[in-house]
């Protein structure tokens, strides 16, 4: 297979642990995640950042990796009724429940049986698509201390859902994720491509080549990923079809690169 063919998989928009950057802004909010659930003292905790930051990684992350702390469940989208998700979380408890068992108030209360003093966390994902309900839920289990909750959002709906009445007078912390900088990118490019043993390709990114990503992910980690991924297609065309113009990294590949990522608009 041709080299560019697989280091291309390596820039794929997953969750793939293997991937792990230590950015700062990552490495900061890891800290201030475990730190918060280690104390068991604090009932919401928001994660918050604009799409493509790495919140869902850092959930993943923490969740397969972090021994330290209990998660008992990973929500990955908050698509669930009030029934169903309080008879997941009970079953948690080795418990083998039939759906609509027992009423939603029966629930909770074997759930505070079983779980208390938040020593168990949930983690929910793109809450920001939580409804009223549900979010009045959540703020009942966590009032009662059932369970710590961390619910990642994106950055501009989780500044409106703090502001509501069913968090804004209560205890909760609020860890925010950040961008990469630019030279972060070009590190994370570089590292990523030489731990896996393409140190050639890594060589021929140049800084103005670095540069020129770093301009269109404007810090975005997915969109980086996006831009390098398509890159290295078109490198991998190139120098199967023998197209030479096309078949190193230059204006011409990484401007065709940002206009298939969409991140250029041809019309």
């Amino acid at each position: 297979m041709n080299q560019f063919a697989e280091a291309k998989e390596l820039f794929s928009d997953d969750f793939d642990l293997s991937g792990y950057f230590d950015s700062l802004s990552f490495e900061y909010a890891k800290k201030q995640l475990i730190d918060a659930m280690q104390v068991h003292d604090m009932p919401l905790i928001f994660v918050l950042g604009n799409p493509g930051t790495g919140k869902s990684f850092l959930l993943n992350y923490i969740h397969q990796k972090v021994t330290s702390v209990k998660v008992a469940k990973y929500f990955t989208h908050p698509y669930f009724d009030e029934k169903e998700f309080l008879e997941t979380l009970l079953s948690l408890a080795g418990r083998n429940i039939a759906h609509n068992e027992y009423s939603t108030e029966t629930l909770i209360s074997n759930l505070k049986k079983n779980f208390n003093n938040l020593e168990y966390t949930v983690f929910i994902d793109e809450a920001q698509l939580l409804t009223e309900d549900q979010v009045e839920l959540i703020r009942i289990l966590s009032d009662q201390k059932i369970f710590q909750f961390v619910l990642a959002m994106h950055k501009k709906e989780g500044n409106y859902i703090l502001q509501k009445d069913h968090f804004k007078s209560r205890t909760n912390k609020r860890i925010e994720l950040e961008g990469l900088s630019d030279k972060e990118i070009g590190r994370y490019i570089e590292s990523r491509l030489l731990a896996n043993n393409f140190s050639t390709i890594a060589a021929m990114f140049k800084k103005s080549h670095l540069k020129f990503i770093a301009k269109y992910a404007q810090g975005n980690f997915r969109t980086t990923k996006k831009i390098v991924k398509t890159l290295l297609e078109i490198l991998n065309i190139a120098n199967r079809e023998g197209y030479k113009k096309y078949s190193k990294i230059n204006d011409a590949t990484l401007t065709m690169a940002v206009i298939d990522t969409g991140l250029i608009d041809v019309k």
